[in-house]
């Protein structure tokens, strides 16, 4: 019997999430991703086939959010119907358990959960990166492959090290460099030189400069020059590129920005906004499985049975998710919270309120 009951909870819900990613879709299509095709269009003066492209580029976004109202909204749906057809007395009064009729629909929240995370992790980062690029053509913003302007402040626990200025960076090569060195917050060396070229294992190798070392004790300053001297900076290229990159966390997977956040960390610079994105790669796909705890208990309420009350319904739920969660981010940037529990927020708070809402159906 249990199987029965398990494949056919499975298929209505199935049904009603399919309906919702639909649905929602065309929502955030209609309001999202179509103006902002027509600004482009009318802007950059894109051809069809751009247009259609940028459209399929800009879908697995919007299934990551789409996916979890979609899965409140089956299981508001699929439940009211069951209450109010008096289903769910019948499962009951046979000896089955309210919390093993809830069973298949929490483990298809986890399925999608889970395949909200993929998305996510491997679709989501390739697409908005290949918008970005569909987006640069067409304003014909192509750079060289080299970084103008560099400056990287190095920390030591919150104290200021080492800065490093560079006109400009090719490859391994940096141009017209200068190197400002501080102990315990006094200058201790400045150096200038022409170049700056990274080799591995040795670190970098400074041609044409002048060093100039502060002696505070003896109130003096040696002056070296130097055609060519080895330094380690504690940095190398592939870290510039990506202190210096401002690629949106959303434009990377989990592993790229906790690398990301890992080499921003060992200069010292506060990744704490970092981090609660990060966390929140994980936290926002899991909403899904927290969703269906939530809308289980609240759908066996017959009221809640109308898809177009289950939509409306569902959009409340969400909108309340995300002001927590931004809530969440806020208290997770001024260090109320570890950045783990500031992205969990949501899920711990609206989780708890459904596992409260069960606790209560099952014991009535």
């Amino acid at each position: 019997m249990f199987k029965k009951i398990d494949s056919y909870i499975l298929e209505e819900m199935t049904n009603a999430f399919l309906f919702g990613v639909i649905a929602f879709s065309s929502i955030f299509a209609g309001v999202g991703i179509i103006p902002n095709l027509v600004r482009e269009t009318s802007s950059y003066g894109l051809g069809l086939s751009v247009v259609f492209q940028l459209f399929l580029a800009r879908i697995p976004q919007v299934m990551v959010y789409t996916f979890p109202m979609s899965i409140l909204l089956a299981t508001l749906t699929v439940f009211g119907r069951l209450s109010s057809d008096s289903e769910i007395t019948a499962f009951r009064a046979s000896g089955v358990s309210l919390s093993r009729i809830i069973r298949p629909a929490l483990i298809l929240g986890l399925m999608v959960s889970l395949l909200t995370l993929t998305f996510n992790e491997m679709l989501v980062p390739k697409a908005n990166i290949y918008v970005n690029y569909l987006i640069a053509k067409a304003r014909n913003e192509f750079q060289p492959v080299f970084r103008t302007s560099i400056n990287i402040p190095q920390f030591e626990d919150g104290v200021l090290k080492r800065t490093i200025n560079a006109k400009e960076m090719y490859k391994q090569t940096m141009k017209q460099v200068t190197v400002i060195e501080y102990d315990a917050g006094n200058l201790k060396r400045v150096i200038f030189a022409d170049s700056a070229g990274f080799l591995a294992g040795k670190g970098w190798l400074f041609r044409s400069g002048i060093l100039y070392m502060f002696d505070q004790a003896q109130d003096a300053i040696t002056r070296v020059s130097f055609e060519k001297e080895n330094i380690n900076l504690k940095i190398n290229p592939t870290d510039i590129n990506v202190i210096l990159d401002e690629t949106g966390s959303q434009d990377l997977g989990y592993k790229d920005l906790s690398d990301r956040i890992a080499i921003k960390a060992r200069t010292g610079q506060d990744v704490s906004k970092m981090k609660v994105e990060l966390y929140l790669k994980t936290a926002v796909p899991f909403a899904c499985f927290i969703f269906t705890l939530l809308g289980a208990p609240l759908g066996l309420k017959p009221q809640r049975q109308s898809s177009s009350v289950g939509i409306g319904f569902s959009l409340l739920v969400v909108v309340f998710y995300y002001i927590l969660m931004a809530i969440g981010q806020w208290m997770g940037l001024i260090h109320v919270f570890s950045p783990l529990i500031a992205a969990w927020i949501p899920n711990i708070i609206i989780g708890g309120i459904g596992a409260w809402l069960l606790w209560n159906k099952a014991n009535e």
